[in-house]
């Protein structure tokens, strides 16, 4: 029997309000809190659920663990869970507002509006590990406009985000058809799924909101996994004639059947579609102030870009034309008015800065992540981890707003740093204001009062240098292993001295690649492989890495991962006590969870001279997984 609760009946001190819907994990009711004067949604697991699988209230509990990882401003927050009368109960953020799904006619401006939040908050969790696997409208909320704030879109339901198959949870839901039109085809078919499975969804679901039909002609779901992996999108200015044809481009790519040739990130993709819908001269004037030069990211070798999949599309002359013609009636807009104001007088800050850039010095890491802002807002976050003299490891983390973008675009004046985090407290001390300057090779530099002249490398280019045989472990792990010489070898974290190295035979055969960070060092330094299979590995851990199957197994925590780590160690070692050296080497292997797109990875770490629980908490605990 489905739980049903009426107005009034109190759940955890929560006091029901009114019944809001009902999905396939549950029935969700307005609220009001216990103590304080607002109204949550609580969200009911039908308790039928619970007797047909012992393994539910697992995933149930799991889903509230997932999002309570998540400070996004479009994901719903999730404030509390827990079983009160065998009622299995999670607290949830309340919108004030209805579901996409029940949008129709929506106008262009506010569809790609809707995708591009959501796009961020998809790339939010995927930078903290977590792929959704289940974007369609009904899974996004758009809250109402409140005391001046704008609509706003936020993504929900974590139910199956990295928790079971995906296609045993569309099997499951009771809406098979609904789910299956904006599963990628490589959840159909039962492939492993990443960062870009969620962007197809995305793009289906804004194609939705666009059009309010359904990119592909299906109405069961054999018809839908035929269509994801065999058949084109329909063309989405076909569909809606209101739409320039320069979108169709956008959609196909996103929706392309390889995953490796869709869009970089979810954001990447909300862009493009922006830009080609107001790139149609009719529509340019009206053109939202958002749409400010932004070139693409640079992007790792091997990676088609959006502007390239163009060129073998008849579209690209339309678009051309289009683009000529809209800068042209733009020219002539704005003779006899105003020049637009410098862009040091907006404060927004250049595109070419905006990203993450990563330094070593010595034994210290810096992980630098420049947002887009205006003046005055938050504008720079800084991670610094190193080892004090006296071989204490230390963390801090740091925030700064924008002060200023001078004129000429490539300095960016940054005001007082303010200390997020410090571990220990004493080895943290903010800056006074700093400039960031952009140079002539790509680099940025940063002269800071504490630690001097600090010159940053982005991201993208870390994890290009590697090539193509290694650059899927870099793209994971580029704060670990560095960015690779031309000597063949990378400073990475705290110092280490990582190179790429032939896998062994058990991983070989697998078609693993494999790169070793410390493996000569004699200092005492933590040796660590970064092993990739491609896919999560076809035998056990230890198959691959203790030999006589022995093994004890453990679960740690990570801020970097949504969910556990796994640890494994020979049976025999005992992790509070027994010490690595060379005649007895300690060896853990940790591994990702399932669904987490770092499961294709296996971490071997050993630390000579300590226990492995020292280095799960004096060296994992602290070490970027991302």
């Amino acid at each position: 029997m489905t739980t049903e609760l009426r107005p009034g009946e109190v759940i955890a001190g929560y006091v029901i309000a009114r019944r809001i819907g009902a999905g396939g994990s549950g029935v969700v009711y307005a609220a009001r809190h216990p103590r304080l004067p607002r109204l949550t949604a609580l969200k009911i697991l039908k308790r039928d659920d619970v007797a047909e699988d012992a393994d539910v209230w697992r995933r149930f509990e799991r889903e509230a663990d997932i999002a309570a990882h998540f400070d996004h401003p479009n994901i719903v927050q999730v404030f509390d869970r827990g079983v009160t009368d065998d009622i299995f109960w999670i607290s949830m953020q309340f919108i004030d507002g209805v579901d996409a799904a029940e949008l129709h006619h929506v106008s262009a401006d506010r569809g790609l509006r809707i995708a591009t939040e959501i796009g961020a908050a998809l790339d939010y969790a995927h930078g903290k590990g977590v792929l959704h696997r289940d974007v369609k409208p009904s899974n996004i909320l758009i809250a109402d406009p409140d005391s001046g704030r704008p609509e706003r879109a936020l993504l929900t339901d974590f139910g199956i985000a990295r928790l079971r198959d995906e296609t045993t949870k569309l099997t499951h839901t009771g809406n098979i058809s609904a789910t299956f039109a904006f599963a990628s085809p490589e959840q159909v078919s039962g492939k492993p799924v990443g960062p870009r499975s969620d962007q197809y969804s995305l793009a289906c679901t804004l194609f939705v909101l666009l059009t309010d039909h359904r990119p592909f002609r299906a109405d069961n779901p054999l018809g839908w996994v035929h269509a994801h992996t065999q058949e084109r999108p329909l063309p989405i200015s076909e569909v809606n004639p209101d739409l320039p044809s320069a979108l169709d481009a956008v959609f196909e790519q996103a929706m392309a059947k390889d995953p490796e040739d869709r869009f970089e990130s979810c954001a990447d993709f909300a862009y493009a579609a922006t830009q080609a819908y107001y790139s149609d001269p009719a529509l340019a004037r009206t053109a939202p102030a958002r749409l400010l030069p932004h070139p693409p990211p640079r992007r790792p070798r091997g990676r088609k870009p959006w502007w390239r999949s163009l060129l073998h599309r008849r579209t690209l002359i339309p678009v051309a034309v289009a683009a000529v013609t809209a800068a042209v009636i733009g020219f002539a807009f704005h003779q006899g008015s105003p020049a637009p104001a410098p862009i040091a007088d907006t404060g927004l800050v250049p595109a070419r800065f905006v990203g993450t850039w990563l330094a070593t010095e010595g034994q210290t890491n810096y992980r630098l992540t420049v947002q887009q802002a205006k003046t005055g807002d938050p504008v720079l976050s800084n991670r610094v981890d190193g080892v004090l003299p006296n071989g204490t490891p230390f963390h801090c983390e740091f925030s700064a707003p924008l002060d200023a973008v001078p004129k000429e675009g490539d300095r960016l004046i940054v005001g007082t740093s303010e200390i997020v985090v410090r571990e220990p407290a004493n080895a943290c001390k903010a800056n006074g204001p700093t400039t960031l300057t952009l140079l002539p090779d790509g680099r940025v530099s940063r002269k800071t009062d504490v630690s001097g002249l600090i010159t940053y490398t982005s991201a993208d280019a870390v994890v290009s240098s590697w090539g193509h045989d290694d650059i899927a472990i870099a793209r994971a792990f580029p704060s670990l292993i560095g960015q690779l010489a031309s000597t063949g070898t990378a400073v990475g974290w705290q110092g280490g001295s990582c190179q790429a190295r032939d896998p062994g035979p058990g991983e070989s055969a697998q078609g693993a690649h494999r790169v070793r960070c410390n493996a000569d060092d004699t200092t005492g330094q933590v040796h660590f492989d970064v092993i990739d299979f491609d896919t999560r590995p076809g035998q056990s851990v230890a198959q691959l890495f203790f030999a006589d199957n022995a093994i004890k197994v453990s679960g740690v925590d990570h801020d970097d991962v949504a969910g556990q780590l796994t640890i494994t160690t020979a049976a025999a070692v005992d992790s509070a006590a027994t010490q690595d050296s060379e005649a007895h080497r300690v060896l853990a292997a940790v591994s990702f969870p399932d669904g987490d797109p770092r499961s294709r990875f296996v971490m071997v770490l050993r630390w000579p001279g300590h226990t492995v629980n020292s280095l799960l908490t004096d060296w994992l605990e602290r070490a970027p997984l991302k």
